[in-house]
């Protein structure tokens, strides 16, 4: 039987939603039709039956992200994973692209010339305690972002990581959830958003000045949920991760971050990233 690669469309979100599924990856049918609004993908079919997925996001002309690469696991083995990421390279050239890799998919990345550059911590808590929100100092500002804060945080975002999400910002404040903006004498320090996902709440994308900043925001929004899941994905790198430990998100995996190309290197003094957006959207 021959397997058929084409373009994702909103009428594979069933399938794909069920992919994750049969995985026991959290993602609802909303974050995969969200995942798609913001990028493209390509699925593989056979007989009419969805087996394979694979997504990417083109952030701006130089770098992109990779990542919801499924294959149904009847079908494995069978060289499907190798095909879709081929597929999906394709849409991605002249790009560096990352993706965060299991250990299953780890040594297919690294035959398609991806390199490990470090890991990312998961970390997540069933049913969050209650988590005081740090004092504003007498020079700081904590706000919700407006959507004339569109251009603001698309330029901060892209300083942390070198990605251009214009898209991704702008759905974020369509979306109604919580997006704080923290400044310091009027000046930006960082944002960060709480936001549905998976089997609760996700912190992300947490982009800030500082370790101390980042902090801030995130108990802000922590406040805010006590008694519900919530997960926040982090760069091992990042010095977030031992924190987010002691507040109660135990760490449950660490995915490793590959990059094909050239790794962004933030300026000194930039805004860095403390919280992805998804493991996948990164």
């Amino acid at each position: 039987m021959s397997i058929q690669l084409r373009a994702m469309s909103e009428r594979d979100l069933d399938g794909a939603f069920a992919l994750t599924q049969q995985m026991k990856w959290p993602h609802r049918r909303a974050d995969w039709q969200q995942a798609l609004q913001l990028g493209a993908g390509v699925v593989a079919e056979e007989q009419g039956q969805l087996t394979g997925t694979a997504l990417c996001w083109r952030w701006g002309s130089d770098y992109a992200t990779l990542g919801l690469v499924i294959v149904d696991g009847a079908a494995q083995g069978r060289g499907i994973g190798k095909q879709l990421m081929l597929a999906v390279l394709e849409k991605l050239s002249g790009s560096h692209v990352r993706l965060h890799a299991t250990e299953a998919g780890k040594g297919l990345y690294e035959k398609l010339g991806f390199v490990a550059t470090g890991y990312v911590e998961q970390h997540q808590c069933p049913e969050l305690a209650e988590i005081a929100a740090i004092p504003l100092a007498a020079d700081q500002q904590l706000r919700q972002a407006q959507p004339q804060d569109a251009a603001l945080l698309t330029m901060l975002d892209q300083q942390a990581h070198g990605q251009h999400r214009p898209q991704l910002i702008a759905a974020l404040l369509g979306s109604e959830q919580p997006l704080l903006v923290l400044e310091q004498d009027g000046q930006p320090q960082g944002f960060a958003c709480l936001r549905r996902f998976g089997h609760g709440y996700a912190i992300g994308p947490v982009i800030a000045r500082d370790l101390a900043s980042a902090q801030l925001l995130v108990t802000h929004l922590l406040s805010g949920i006590s008694g519900q899941f919530v997960r926040i994905d982090t760069d091992a790198s990042s010095g977030l991760g031992d924190w987010l430990t002691a507040q109660g998100l135990a760490k449950v995996d660490a995915p490793t971050t590959m990059v094909k190309g050239t790794p962004w290197q933030p300026a000194a003094g930039a805004m860095q990233v403390f919280g992805l957006m998804t493991q996948a959207m990164a």
